[in-house]
């Protein structure tokens, strides 16, 4: 039976398809016509494919070919459409479940001679997204998504641009997310116009002379600042930090939630290296204070392994300390040491005893009675 459409197709004679009867006879057909709609339709009502083709070719040919030829214009090679929710508009599939030189690929997308082009795209109109990649593995391998660079000059394997242009446009490039049991979405990091952000940044070197971290200055003219494998850091600005003292972790004796910020210490000579609260005048065994902000914190011990019973004792700079007016009223520059009051500072008056035991000068005034002052810790 021989059809010819409303929308002028022209069906060859070596080619005779009955819907009716699912049969057809082999040979080579061609279709031409010159309408608006389709050259060929095929109508598919029960759970079977509309068309489907094979080729035993082991060379570069497809089973179905799809060329658009016209150097102009938005035209299609092939174009899938589904309306079902869970529908595929294109589907590839690589069977092959052995490992070789080549790779099975489900579907291919080149762009073998624009500049411009483009061998896969994927357009989100309203939210959704342009590609989604998935990878269902086993053994920790595989990659939803994969993206490398050939071995000629000078491509890039993945890159994410975001088009801000417009006044207000949103300025979040990249996101990181996961999710928990729940089917959750968390936000691990994000990368935006200005700056990136996350929960935690982990970065590691192969080389021993290498760096985990480096800065450049504006326009990428000098390296400012960097981490080295060692873990030491160089920086050519200086550090601004919060706290105004240099500290370092002490173990003390007894409990150390019964010591507190301000509290003068002094060196405990029955154990090694650990400190006590001060109880008596003019000690020669003072060592500092403890500091309310450190503005760096020195240990001896390995990063993470500084115990948490420890406490940072201000051996240099400006920190709050405890003082009393028991040896008279405090002036800003008066020289302070310790007092009989435990763990208290006091004004130093008799110069025979202050060799060794001065703690620093007070920068605040306290007239009478106990109370806390801005003190800058020199020890002589």
């Amino acid at each position: 039976m021989l059809y010819k459409s409303h929308f002028a197709v022209v069906v060859s004679a070596c080619l005779l398809f009955s819907a009716e009867f699912g049969t057809a006879q082999q040979g080579a057909t061609n279709f031409s016509a010159s309408n608006a709609t389709q050259v060929v339709n095929i109508q598919q009502n029960g759970s079977g494919y509309a068309l489907k083709a094979f080729t035993n070719s082991t060379g570069p040919v497809g089973a179905i070919f799809g060329q658009a030829s016209a150097t102009s214009g938005f035209n299609n090679g092939v174009w899938g459409r589904t309306y079902s929710t869970a529908g595929v508009g294109v589907r590839g599939e690589a069977l092959a479940n052995t490992q070789g030189a080549s790779t099975p690929t489900g579907v291919a997308g080149f762009s073998d001679f624009s500049f411009n082009g483009i061998g896969v795209y994927g357009h989100a109109h309203y939210n959704g997204y342009g590609v989604y990649g998935m990878i269902d593995s086993l053994d920790f391998s595989g990659a939803g998504v994969f993206g490398r660079a050939g071995g000629s000059c000078c491509g890039i394997p993945g890159l994410f641009q975001q088009d801000a242009a417009v006044t207000g446009g949103y300025n979040i490039i990249l996101v990181g997310q996961y999710l928990d049991a729940n089917k959750q979405a968390h936000q691990v990091f994000t990368v935006d116009s200005n700056q990136i952000r996350g929960n935690s940044f982990v970065a590691t070197t192969a080389a021993y002379n290498g760096d985990l971290f480096a800065g450049l200055a504006p326009g990428g003219s000098s390296n400012v600042f960097r981490v080295d494998a060692t873990g030491a850091v160089y920086a050519d600005g200086g550090y601004h930090t919060g706290g105004a003292d240099f500290a370092e972790a002490f173990s003390v004796k007894g409990a150390s939630t019964s010591y507190a910020a301000g509290d003068v210490l002094t060196i405990d000579q029955s154990a090694t290296r650990r400190l006590t609260r001060s109880s008596h005048p003019y000690s020669t065994l003072v060592a500092g204070i403890y500091s309310t902000k450190p503005g760096v914190l020195a240990s001896p011990y390995a990063m993470d392994q500084t115990l948490k019973s420890d406490i940072p004792l201000a051996v240099v700079g400006v920190v709050p300390c405890k003082v009393t007016t028991a040896n008279g009223a405090i002036h800003p520059g008066d020289l302070l040491v310790t007092s009989a009051k435990q763990g208290f500072a006091m004004r130093g008056t008799d110069k025979n005893k202050m060799v060794g035991a001065v703690l620093g000068k007070a920068l605040e005034p306290l007239p009478n009675g106990d109370g806390v002052i801005q003190v800058l810790v020199t020890l002589q």
